[in-house]
């Protein structure tokens, strides 16, 4: 029988993913100054080159600035600045999570209705496509994320305000971030599951389609409220099991 090489991480590595999971938790907040590289030696009882080593790498992907003579402050998160939501190392604090969830409430529950006005068949085709895709993911290969944001970009686009889609558009890498951990999570949360997703975004595409905006905003409002539960939830459990 064969077996992998067992690994261990290097002391930076573990110091970075500690510190990371403090941003992340919210524990330490956007704009604020961390502890001295000394106090921070002191505080792990690693050596200070350990430290530096960790908060270059944090530097690296954008989660900290080292300001010479200054100290290192935890950057805001950029939500224009995401590109690969599955190979970004840069995650998203439960604050920023939930800011963000406020900004997609606040304008995809009205895109929804105003998508439900104006939508053409060439809208409902470009959904549908997207639909189609969510439906033959496959839990651990393709979790249907890109599909996801497919839908909601489609979405944007029946609204016919060109403004609305742009801010979509710039919105989208972002959210396929979290679209991409809840359906990760929906893998073993009884809340969330895959064809629940689906089903959701069934619900907000048959409303659309029936020219509904009522029933659209409601069916857009019930899908993110889950969502943001899902996550938050799954969030808190992951907290407390630390």
């Amino acid at each position: 029988m064969a077996f992998k090489q067992v690994k261990t991480k290097k002391i930076s590595e573990v110091i970075r993913d500690q510190l990371e999971e403090l941003i992340r938790n919210g524990d330490i907040q956007p704009g604020e100054k961390l502890d001295s590289v000394e106090k921070l030696s002191a505080s792990f009882e690693v050596s200070r080159s350990a430290v530096r080593e960790a908060l270059s790498a944090l530097r690296a992907v954008g989660l900290v600035t080292i300001r010479q003579g200054e100290g290192t402050f935890v950057n805001k998160y950029d939500f224009s600045s995401m590109v690969d939501p599955v190979g970004i190392h840069r995650i998203l604090s439960n604050k920023e999570k939930q800011e963000l969830f406020q900004v997609r409430k606040i304008i995809e529950v009205g895109a929804a209705s105003l998508a439900a006005v104006n939508r053409t068949d060439y809208h409902l085709r470009s959904m549908k496509s997207a639909l189609d895709q969510m439906a033959i993911a496959e839990a651990g290969k393709d979790l249907g994320e890109k599909a996801d944001v497919r839908f909601h970009l489609a979405l944007a686009e029946a609204t016919e305000n060109q403004v609305l889609i742009e801010m979509m558009q710039k919105l989208s890498d972002t959210l396929a971030l979290t679209m991409y951990e809840s359906r990760k999570i929906s893998l073993y949360a009884e809340k969330q599951t895959l064809t629940r997703l689906h089903q959701e975004h069934e619900q907000i595409y048959k409303a659309i389609e029936m020219q509904d905006p009522s029933a659209a905003n409601g069916a857009m409002m019930d899908h993110l409220v889950n969502v943001e539960q899902a996550l938050m939830e799954y969030e808190h459990r992951k907290h407390e099991a630390e």
